[in-house]
């Protein structure tokens, strides 16, 4: 799983904001070309104020201008906390994309997909605490679970519907630690899911690599 440069915004203000993070991705995607297959995970943007309306047209239109129905990678739009104005904070906002996108294009249908961020979710004020199961019905209904390719699993440091976005470690944080209601049962329910656990997952933690190594240990024993 590749992931876009943190500071695209496809949905800048600025013109040539939008048309520099088009050339970098489209760069990006004829990289991956050389290793077919591959999964390209990018932060879909922040409307900076022209309104959410805006902002997912100039995303469905710099994505119907980067993709090719040839491209063997499959671009993930990442589920966002919600903070400031970005885009993506709801399942909705990253269904309208992708309908936008194959209805000026049908056959680059299949070369979208999603990026579900457990610390995005839960601060964007989906309950994958008490109810992941139940976010992930709604996901399904809203936008396809088939559509649903790779997980951040991260901690986050503000409970659900904060809309913050702050990584915090594995059992640290809001989602894993039960002292702020959560709780390693949250995080073996999620790595045993039956739609997650054989999709690939990432760490974003606030780590080092021993501590990253430490947190593999223990997802990889959780998963059942």
């Amino acid at each position: 799983v590749a992931h876009a440069p943190y500071t695209l915004n496809l949905c800048g203000a600025k013109e040539e904001n939008r048309a520099f993070a088009q050339e970098t991705m489209a760069d990006d995607l004829v990289r991956l070309e050389h290793v077919p297959g591959q999964l390209y995970n990018f932060h879909p943007g922040s409307h900076v104020g022209q309104g959410i309306e805006a902002g997912i047209a100039f995303i469905g239109q710099g994505l119907n201008a980067i993709l090719r129905p040839d491209q063997s990678t499959t671009v993930l739009l990442e589920t966002m906390a919600g903070k400031g104005t970005e885009v993506g904070r709801s399942f909705e906002e990253l269904a309208y994309i992708i309908e936008g996108v194959a209805a000026k294009c049908p056959e680059l249908s299949d070369k979208l997909g999603v990026c579900l961020d457990t610390c995005h979710v839960s601060d964007a004020g989906y309950d994958i605490i008490h109810d992941l199961d139940g976010v992930l019905d709604e996901f399904d209904r809203v936008v396809g679970i088939d559509r649903l390719h790779a997980v951040h699993i991260n901690d986050s440091k503000n409970p659900c519907g904060a809309h913050k976005d702050r990584h915090e470690c594995i059992g640290k944080g809001y989602l894993g630690s039960e002292e702020f209601g959560g709780g390693m049962q949250v995080m073996q329910n999620i790595v045993s899911n039956g739609h997650l656990r054989s999709l690939p997952f990432i760490l974003e933690t606030p780590n080092e690599l021993a501590g990253y190594a430490a947190e593999i240990r223990l997802l990889r024993s959780l998963q059942q």
